[in-house]
């Protein structure tokens, strides 16, 4: 059974050729055209370091967040900025809210910490509610909570999120905001703007899920500037490169994409939930961002069987059985093009008559 994260086509298939990827959670419009243009044009700078400090993509992500630079850190993908944020602060404990993305805890490990698993229960729809019963242990002093959460697709209000920061200021709390832009009403739910204010509070974004170019590998993080000079300390120099920050650099720019994604994503999205919806046997959460997690509610199959009967269609699901807190029968698929997720429809249509 393969195990791990979506997008593995390579281990999926040798050469990753007429798989159709819903395991990773990409924008279906690709990236903007101008970023091939930028690194064509740029190719050349390969030939030096990249710039140590990313100050021109700083700048510019300020500027889009209203943020100072100071109060920015950009890392070679978020799961960098994971993995730093507890180096840097040595939490003694940690809490990770699950099922969610596996990094969290894995990070919470390699930098000493013991991992509380606060396990959200299925009959509640994983929705988030937290409790004083997940902090009273005064060793617990790192939070991760991601929003809008991956696998369930399931969003935190902001005032809930707030609240709970400046309840715990001794807790460092991390939030992941990787798919905050495919979100309808972001402002409702994104604590980016807060991070700078509160020293307990630590946002990460990724650029490559919304801008399409995960190979590129780059994400930011927001904080207190104090905090910010903390982790510095402890990054290894280098590790954006110089291609990646022109990429990021040249897709924020780009404010068209972001309107044209946005819609072509919500139309998508509503257009798959409406048809995995009407498929007996199936059954998928109302969806928040660019992708659907769903149940397996009949028939004598399970997420990883599934998941090798859709290979022979030529489509890649994520299999989420390796996710804390779920069990064989939830799977997650990406929104794609109309062509692409109508596909995705008929061949689950047809996997579930060969389930009876």
């Amino acid at each position: 059974m393969f195990k791990g994260h979506g997008g593995n086509i390579k281990a999926i298939r040798n050469d990753g050729s007429n798989i159709i990827d819903f395991s990773a959670n990409i924008n279906p419009l690709g990236y903007p055209a101008e970023v091939r243009k930028v690194l064509w044009e740029h190719f050349d700078e390969i030939k030096h370091y990249p710039d140590i400090d990313c100050s021109a993509l700083k700048s510019g992500i300020a500027q889009k967040i209203g943020h100072a630079e100071h109060e920015i850190l950009v890392g070679n993908g978020s799961t960098e900025l994971f993995y730093l944020i507890p180096r840097a602060s040595k939490p003694a404990k940690g809490v990770v809210f699950q099922p969610t993305f596996n990094e969290f805890a894995e990070a919470l490990r390699c930098s000493g910490a013991a991992v509380i698993n606060c396990v959200l229960k299925a009959e509640e729809g994983f929705r988030f509610q937290y409790h004083n019963a997940f902090f009273e242990d005064d060793k617990v002093e790192m939070a991760f909570l991601c929003n809008p959460n991956n696998p369930t697709g399931q969003l935190v209000e902001k005032t809930v999120i707030l609240d709970m920061v400046k309840r715990y200021p001794r807790v460092t709390f991390v939030i992941d905001e990787a798919f905050i832009d495919f979100v309808d009403k972001p402002e409702r739910y994104s604590v980016v703007h807060e991070a700078s204010a509160l020293q307990n509070l630590v946002v990460v974004r990724s650029l490559t899920k919304f801008y399409g170019f995960p190979g590129l590998r780059i994400g930011y993080l927001v904080t207190h500037g104090d905090r910010v000079e903390k982790m510095m300390a402890q990054k290894e120099p280098w590790t954006v490169n110089t291609l990646a920050q022109l990429a990021a650099l040249a897709a924020l720019a780009d404010v068209e994409f972001v309107s044209r994604t946005r819609a072509f994503v919500f139309e998508e999205q509503a257009f798959l939930f409406n048809g995995l919806s009407q498929i007996s046997g199936l059954s998928p959460y109302q969806p928040t961002a660019n992708y659907l997690f769903i149940k397996i509610t009949g028939g004598k199959t399970t997420a990883p069987a599934l998941r090798t009967q859709l290979l022979e269609y030529g489509i890649a699901i994520r299999d989420c059985s390796n996710f804390v807190g779920l069990d064989d029968t939830y799977f997650r698929v990406a929104v794609r093009t109309r062509v692409e997720n109508m596909r995705l429809i008929d061949a689950l249509k047809d996997a579930v008559r060969l389930w009876r």
